[in-house]
């Protein structure tokens, strides 16, 4: 977890750090939904190597998910494809 220097936080007026917390609310919600994306895009771009052959160890060494949430991944995607 990162830590947070206590003595500039104490030092600082509460306008300017009420200010400070709300552009780092504000970027914080920009970059959400570009990282939901970008998940949802590796989720399909694991499902498609694994389809492709590539070993399931390698999808898990390159995106740190486990074996049993890629089989989900696939079990979810077969199913959306069998409807």
């Amino acid at each position: 977890m990162d830590s947070v220097d206590h003595q500039d936080v104490d030092r600082e007026h509460p306008d300017a750090a009420e200010e400070g917390l709300i552009r780092a609310a504000k970027a914080y919600r920009r970059t959400e939904k570009a990282h939901e994306e970008a998940r949802q895009e590796l989720k399909r771009a694991a499902v498609r190597a694994i389809g492709a052959g590539v070993k399931q160890s390698e999808v898990v060494k390159v995106t740190g998910w486990t074996r049993e949430y890629l089989r989900r991944l696939k079990k979810d995607k077969k199913g959306r494809d069998d409807d």
